[in-house]
């Protein structure tokens, strides 16, 4: 594979030549820096809302509030 990368470079014009030079260099820095970010954990970017859905209610009364916004949304539009 180095061979054929290797000979059409040689068939190309300087020009061509530089701007695969400067397209290699491109490729390098961002994979590179894309190596060097460290990821983020699924803990830490959910950890924010941990406790945030515990309301103290109990189904049916969390059943009670979803249907009166139920209610309060489908009224008709006169």
């Amino acid at each position: 594979m180095t061979d054929q990368i290797l000979l059409q470079l040689q068939q190309m014009p300087d020009h061509l030549q530089k701007e695969v030079l400067d397209f290699i260099g491109y490729l390098s820095s961002k994979y590179q820096s894309a190596e060097n970010v460290p990821q983020p954990s699924r803990r830490k970017k959910f950890g924010k809302y941990r406790g945030s859905l515990k309301t103290g209610l109990s189904l049916p009364e969390m059943n009670i509030q979803l249907e009166q916004l139920r209610n309060e949304w489908e009224r008709p539009i006169s």
